[in-house]
This record gives C-alpha cells, structure tokens and sequence, in this order.
C-alpha cells in the first residue's frame, strides 16, 4: 500500500491532502514542467512566486511577494524541463515533485482516451510490433539466440533497430560459467531477472540474485557464474556497442569505484502519488552516464507523455498496451520496450494487479521526469 505523501506550502506550511486536492491552483502554477530551449551564455529568471504569465520564467509578478526570481547563465545550448509547479528542490530545473502534488498520477483523459480510440492496433512480426516514431514492443525469440558455452544471448535493442545511444542484449544462463563478457569503452549496467550466483568483474567477485542491478565501469570484463538459471538483461551506452564475448580478461577492477551491486528494496524506493520507482544503478555507485530503475504501475493508463533521454523497459509482471499516439500494442511479462527520445507514450496497465518493470536510460536522470 502507498502511504499518503506530507506536502508543504511556499512557507513551508503542511498541507493537508483534501486541501491540496480542492485548492490546488493556489498551490500550483501547473503540474508539470516546461520544456526549454536555453542558449549558452544567456541569462533567465525563473520564477519561484508562481504568479508570472510567462512560466517558467519571471514576468515581474513577484513585486506583490516576497519572492524574487532566481537568476541563471546557461552553460550550454541545451533542451531542458524547467519546473512550473515550484515544489523542485533542484531549481530551476523540474526532479519531478509535481508527480506527487496530486494523490494519482497524471492519467490519461477521457478527452485523450477519445482522441486515441481509432489508433491502429499492431500485430507482431518475428515478435517485434514496431508502433510510432522507430518506437516497439518486441517479445524475445530464442531461435535468435547465439549460444556460446552455458550462455544464449541476443541483442534486443540495436542499431539496427533505430537505437543511437542504448544497446541491450538478453542473457539466458544455465548452470556453469560464461565467458567473459564486454562492452568496449561503455557503461555496462546489469539488470537481474532472476537466479541467484556470482558476478565476477575483472577479478571481482560479488553475489548477485533476482530483482538486483549491478554496474560494470568502462575498460571492465565480466562474467556471471550460477548453479541454476538466470536471466539477465545488459545495457551498454552512451554509445552502441556489440556484446564481446571471450575465453580470458585482459582488464582490471577499477577499485576506486568498490559499490557496484544494488538490490532492489521496497523500503527504499520513491513514491510517485500512487505509484513508486527505486533507482539501482545511478549516481551512487558511480554511474554518471546511464541510470536503470524498478518501478510499479498501477491499473490505469497514464497520460500522453515524453522523456528527453531514449529509453529501454523490460516488463516483469503484469501485462498491458503501449500506446503512441497513432498506434498501440500488447505488452505483458517478458516484453522489451524501446522508447526513443522524445516519442509520446502512454503505457496503460490492464492487470488487476499491477505492472512491474525495469527501465534503463540515456542520459541519466530521474524516470519522474518527463513532460
């Protein structure tokens, strides 16, 4: 169950839940962010009283507050989201707290549901429903599998497939040892399936079990050992690269980055309205390219919405549509998502139950970001 969420006022005041609900326009400029475009050397105000005609930015309004506008030179020519709302503890930028301004997520209207009822349903072929803008569903193949020693694998995400940032393969382990395994010059993060074993990073040895993420630091070999079967998904970017698979390591464990292994924990993940998402594999354990998360969906069908980074998910339970505007298909466990930057979607949950899915994407951020 998801507990209720303390909200706090401009002044730091608590808000109470039913209050939020009925008086949120005096809380709330709008409940998401603005997407930018910032030129290097230019200076902005964003607004932080919320009374500005303008949003994000400051048209003067605060003169009737106490608030002043806060004041930023770009660093770069740069899309960004700039938050509206004014509940970021990061601003001027959007780390998505609006997500928690309202009890549910933003869920799709029924004025967005109508607009979308003559979308064309896909049916797969060789697994893959390839819907809107180089985005697809696709259900792995284990005819596409290339078998090496106790190790199946197979790209499910490529170039070949309109990727330009994310490469993902699909492992299937049966008991023994793989090779070793690399992406050359890339970050490698790991996600975890199921099974239980040990990963052994260029001479490193850490033990690793289902629901867990672990980061493999660029220069680095790998390979996994278990008693039973596991399936594993790997991600390699920013850049594409092909999975290299070898009989010896000719790397070295960087230790000066000991953390790699994250598991996931109910009790500390993030609670979005009435969702939650824990990030695994980020900042913390040294990962400043790419960023992989869990997180949980309810029945419903979330509102038409973009992420500025490309993004793979991996259904792990439950079952569902992707919509994208024009197109939709059929989502359930084991399914793999590829959602290029930019691209509006809408996954929807049927499942009385709930969805669970993995999610990784370039570049890193927070997956409660989006616009």
């Amino acid at each position: 169950m998801v507990e209720a969420i303390e909200t706090f006022d401009q002044y730091g005041r608590k808000i109470a839940g039913d209050e939020m609900t009925e008086n949120k326009d005096k809380y709330v400029a709008e409940n998401k962010p603005a997407l930018v475009s910032l030129e290097a050397g230019k200076k902005y105000a964003w607004c932080t009283c919320k009374l500005s005609k303008t949003q994000p930015f400051c048209d003067g309004s605060h003169k009737v507050t106490d608030k002043r506008p806060m004041v930023f030179t770009a660093d770069k020519n740069e899309d960004v989201l700039l938050c509206v709302c004014k509940a970021t503890q990061s601003g001027p930028y959007c780390d998505g707290s609006h997500n928690n301004l309202e009890d549910v997520y933003a869920e799709a209207t029924p004025e967005e549901v109508e607009s979308m009822k003559d979308s064309l349903f896909i049916e797969r072929e060789n697994g893959k429903a390839l819907i809107d803008g180089g985005a697809y569903v696709l259900t792995p193949q284990a005819d596409n599998d290339k078998i090496v020693g106790n190790l199946r694998y197979q790209p499910v995400i490529s170039e070949e497939d309109g990727a330009t940032k994310l490469s993902l393969h699909k492992l299937s382990l049966s008991p023994g040892t793989t090779p070793w395994l690399e992406y050359k010059g890339v970050d490698t993060v790991l996600y975890f399936v199921d099974g239980k074993g040990k990963i052994d990073i260029a001479g490193r040895e850490f033990d690793v079990a289902g629901e867990a993420g672990i980061y493999v630091r660029p220069g680095e070999a790998f390979r996994i050992m278990t008693e039973g079967d596991m399936t594993v998904y790997a991600t390699a970017c920013p850049m594409l690269s092909d999975l290299i698979v070898s009989e010896k390591n000719q790397s070295e464990f960087q230790a000066d980055h000991p953390e790699r292994y994250v598991a996931f924990d109910l009790a500390t993940a993030n609670v979005m309205a009435n969702r939650f998402y824990q990030e695994l594999v980020d900042k913390k354990v040294g990962s400043n390219e790419v960023t992989q998360f869990i997180g949980q969906i309810p029945k419903s069908r979330a509102a038409m919405h973009r992420h500025l980074y490309e993004e793979a998910i991996v259904i792990l339970s439950g079952f569902g549509r992707m919509w994208t505007g024009t197109k939709w298909a059929t989502v359930e466990c084991g399914d793999v998502l590829f959602l290029p930057h930019r691209q509006g979607h809408s996954l929807e949950c049927t499942a009385d139950d709930g969805m669970l899915l993995m999610g990784v994407f370039y570049p890193s951020g927070s997956p409660a970001i989006n616009y």
